[in-house]
This record gives structure tokens, sequence and C-alpha cells, in this order.
């Protein structure tokens, strides 16, 4: 049949359609059915042979299989074995500890804290934070207040009972420890399930997702939020008192001065920004030493901080500096997340699985974890043991484990040195009393005398933009 012959037909199709309906509705349906027919028998080809390709494959992969197991079994194995042993064994000495089933979900933030820092707490993407024992490395108390993943957790240096914790739900809460109301302090700590707590006393409504949150001075908070802005609260009135603009992307995280009124905010705009909280027009200056997402920031003592970024670099920064470039850059290859300190020494959590520990002194490389979680570790927490040359590192992933490393020694062989090194430069809390306020001035190591901020080059005030 030739294109106008079929042209013809269609034609008279649709003018036998026009005079009579009823014809028109036959044809179709009858086209209709020529097609479902052949819908059907296409359906059935498919389905043989998939069937046959499935058969196919299986054999080739049976055959395939057997050729490598032999591989292995003669050659490959045995190296790749002694590799996993030897690696096993390595972290083995150092694992302390590896909860089970006591987080659901991500494990956010792990914190040290409490009076004289017997506490862990860790926070996670289930809904929950925990509260855990030092001493016998069990969960104590299980907050259930939140209704979304709790992105973060803080102690309070001043009360150390208390607990900020920042979510997802839009909300800061503000629990305490309750452990020793009723029972004693050893019934508690060995007991094996932890006590459940669901009402905070103060519990604060942001606007958006609350990444982080941090405490600040004695009665206040700071958080930081997806909104692009950080706001501070006032405890004892439950009201924001300002809030800090300037990012152009969502917050990650939040750092507050321990004893002096600075602020740093976190941005996945690859910036962080500090916050003079001295005046009322609150002074800010913008850091742009990152080139992606920076993730946290640490204060260091009085004029330093660090910052980690997912560009896997690790800087250390003055505050007193007026070209804001890093004075100490660590390259860490991999992205770097939520940081910690301890007498100097710093935990770096990597997405490939490592934990690095660098001496912020020199910035050496003093001890390497390697792969310490199944899946990237988000947050570490640091702390001194009684021996001045041990550690607990605990650490948290998006494995939902949290680990807890005693490291016994770090790397190299000038460890001694390097130690007493670290504890000249850890500031005496007798001298600083006997000098004067702790929350006024800098500690000058060399002449041991406090110079006040009025009296250093470069005062912030004079490099700082006015925001």
């Amino acid at each position: 049949m030739t294109d106008l012959d079929q042209s013809n037909n269609i034609s008279n199709i649709c003018l036998s359609s026009l005079e009579n309906p009823s014809v028109s509705k036959v044809r179709h349906r009858q086209l209709l059915s020529q097609i479902e027919k052949e819908f059907d028998g296409l359906l059935r080809e498919n389905i043989t042979l998939r069937k046959e390709l499935k058969q196919s494959s299986s054999i080739n992969n049976n055959v395939y299989e057997t050729t490598i197991n032999k591989l292995r079994a003669v050659n490959i194995f045995p190296m790749i074995r002694n590799r996993i042993i030897l690696r096993r064994r390595n972290q083995s000495s150092d694992l302390l500890f590896s909860s089970n089933n006591h987080h659901r979900d991500v494990i956010w933030d792990v914190q040290v804290g409490g009076f004289d820092n017997q506490y862990f707490v860790s926070a996670s993407a289930d809904k929950t934070s925990i509260i855990w024992s030092r001493k016998t490395l069990r969960p104590l108390i299980q907050y259930q207040g939140h209704c979304g993943s709790v992105n973060s957790c803080r102690f309070q240096c001043y009360d150390h009972d208390l607990v900020l914790t920042a979510s997802g739900d839009h909300e800061l809460h503000i629990w305490k420890l309750s452990l020793y109301d009723n029972k004693d302090e050893q019934d508690q700590e060995n007991e094996i399930t932890p006590l459940i707590l669901r009402n905070p006393i103060l519990a604060l409504r942001g606007d958006d997702v609350l990444s982080c949150a941090d405490w600040f001075q004695r009665d206040q908070i700071v958080s930081a939020s997806w909104n692009r802005s950080a706001t501070i609260w006032q405890v004892e009135t439950g009201s924001s008192l300002r809030t800090l603009y300037g990012h152009n992307a969502e917050l990650t995280h939040v750092s507050c001065h321990q004893t002096k009124p600075f602020v740093i905010t976190s941005s996945h705009d690859g910036t962080f920004r500090l916050w003079d909280c001295r005046t009322s027009s609150h002074s800010v200056q913008i850091f742009n030493g990152h080139t992606k997402t920076v993730n946290s920031t640490l204060f260091i003592g009085d004029v330093h901080f660090v910052s980690s970024s997912d560009d896997g670099f690790v800087h250390m920064w003055d505050i007193r500096s007026t070209n804001s470039s890093p004075i100490l850059s660590l390259e860490c290859i991999s992205p770097c997340n939520r940081l910690s300190i301890s007498n100097d020494i710093l935990a770096v959590p990597l997405d490939n699985r490592d934990i690095h520990l660098y001496s912020i002194i020199n910035g050496k490389k003093l001890y390497v974890q390697r792969q310490a979680h199944k899946r990237s570790v988000q947050c570490t927490a640091f702390v001194q043991c009684t021996n001045l040359m041990e550690f607990l590192l605990v650490s948290g992933s998006l494995d939902c484990h949290m680990h807890v490393w005693h490291i016994k020694k770090l790397k190299g062989t000038n460890n001694n040195k390097l130690m007493k090194s670290i504890e000249e430069s850890i500031v005496p809390s007798s001298e600083i009393i006997k000098n004067g306020n702790s929350g006024e001035g800098q500690y000058n190591k060399k002449s041991t005398k406090r110079i006040s901020l009025s009296e250093k080059p470069n005062n912030i005030n004079s490099m700082m933009e006015k925001k």
C-alpha cells in the first residue's frame, strides 16, 4: 500500500466518522485491541529473554568466582589477611569502649564535662542525648525531650550539672543531671539501663533548624541556625537579646570564648566570622581562609583559635592579626569535621574515617588512628588522664557508634620533650589568680605579666569592621 492509498483510507475514515460516529468508535476499539495484543507479545518475549539472561549470567559468575577464589587462596589472600590482622591489633590495643545500639542514628557531637570531666555526653540524630560515665563507660542518662535530631551538646563551665542541646526541631533545651537525687552514686553508675529524662528546665524556640549552640559568658547562649543567622539568648528571661546577620548560607557551628565576649560563627558559605560583643554594635571580622564549608571553630587560649573545613585543611589564627591569614596550616587530605582540644593537643576527625592528633605548638602530627569507624568520623572529645602521658579520645561517627580510645603514647621519639613543652605552655591557675582577674588581658609566657587589651598592638577594635 502506497502513501497515497494510506492517506485516502485515513480521509475515508475521517469522513465516515463524521457521517456515523458509531463506526469511528468501533474502528478505534479495533485498533486499540491490536495494540494491546502486540504489547502483550512484546512483554512475553521480554520475560523469556530476562530468564535466559539470568541463567547465562549465573553460569558466568560461578566460573568467575571459582577462578578468583583459587587465585586468592594461592597468592593474594595471605597478604591481605596479614594486613587486616595487623590493623585490627593496632586498633584493639587503643580501643577501650564501643557503644552498642545505644544510639540508633548518626552521632553528631560528643563532649567531655561535668565536675572534674567525669562525664561524656553524645548528641545523635535519633532525637536523644546520652550522658556517659567516664569511669565505667556506661550510659547514665538518656534525654528524650527533643522531637528532632540533636545536633550539638555542651556542658556549662560554671554549673557542671547543666547541659545545653540544640536540635532540628528548632529548639534549645537546658536540662540538668539528676543522677544522685534518690540513689547512691555507685549504684547509679553500675546500673545497665540509663535514667530517662524528657522535661527540660528551659526550652527556647528559634525560627529554623539549629545546627549548634554554645554557652556564652555565664548566663547567655548563642545558637547557630539554618536561617543564616546566630541568636544571643538570655537564660534567665528566655528571650533573644540580639541576632547576628551576615552569612550567605546556613550556619554549621558556633563557638564562644569562655572568659571574653567573643563569638565565632561558621557557615556553608566558606567563611567564619569573629564577633566582638563588648559593644552594642557587635563589630565583626570576616575570615576567608577556606575554600569550602567551614565545619567548626575552636578558641585556644586568649588570642588564638582554629578552624576546620571540607577543603581538608585546619588553620590556626591570631585575633590580633590584621592580614586575616592563618599562622599555622595543617593539611589533612580529607574533609575535617568538629574539632576538640586538650592541653595544646588538637584532635581532628576526618571523612576518611581517620582521627589525627596534632600539636598546636609546632603543628607536628602526634598520633593517627586509621579507620577508627566504619563511616565518616563526625566529632571528637579529648581529655587528659591522671597520668599526664595518657589520654582518652572519644569519637562519634555516621556509623551510629561512639568509641573511646585510650592513647598511651604519642608518636615520635621526643615524646617526653614534647609533653614537657606542653605542660610548660599550660597557664597555672594559681598564677592567673595572683595576677588578677582571669577574664581580662592576656597571659604572656615569657615575661609572666598580665597585659591589658588596650596595651596590645593591633588592637581588635582598630582592625574590625563595624557591622
